[in-house]
């Protein structure tokens, strides 16, 4: 064999191993863009009537760092949004003096309502001493807001909060937040 074919041989060897290496990483599926599909499908099965569901925006997958899966602000926002359905549903029925439990509308939203609380009453944490501690990477959370109709045909807008595991492969946590 000639030295030059020699080292023809171990240039490609190394130009198909290295190309392969390359076309395999990057090729395979990545944890962020899996995680918005089984979002998606996770919303799909959560909902009453998911014919009826418009997806109106989906977050990009955010990293959750130990079992802090709300930061501050969102905690803050979130906290916003339930006081103003809480005002709406006061509005309503005039400060549940005239509560109707016929009235499908209010009841929705107020079940949901509690719902996202209780919700949100899980994910507090306490703001000790192991909160400045740094936590492991411990998987990802997805934003879904939609528009969809309820059983009744009544229009509601809501966001759904989905915590996934570090591979975005199943659901942890979900739970729903109200809009107006």
């Amino acid at each position: 064999m000639k030295p030059g074919m020699k080292i023809i041989i171990i240039l490609s060897s190394i130009v198909l191993f290295w190309g392969s290496v390359f076309y395999f990483v990057g090729c395979s599926d990545k944890p962020q863009d899996r995680a918005v599909e089984v979002a998606k499908s996770a919303l799909m099965a959560s909902v009453d009537n998911p014919e009826s569901v418009k997806i109106i925006g989906i977050s990009r997958p955010d990293s959750v760092f130990g079992r802090e899966y709300v930061s501050m602000e969102e905690k803050m926002a979130l906290s916003m949004t339930m006081m103003k359905i809480n005002e709406k549903v006061m509005k309503e029925t005039n400060g549940m003096e005239d509560f109707d439990p016929d009235n499908k509308e209010v009841t929705k939203l107020m079940e949901r309502q509690m719902s996202a609380m209780s919700a949100l009453r899980t994910l507090a944490t306490s703001n000790g001493m192991d909160a400045l501690a740094k936590k492991p990477f411990n998987g990802w959370k997805v934003k879904i807001e939609f528009e969809a109709q309820t059983d009744g045909g009544k229009p509601y807008r809501s966001e759904y909060w989905f915590i996934l595991d570090k591979e975005a492969r199943c659901v942890i946590k979900s739970f729903e937040i109200p809009l107006i």
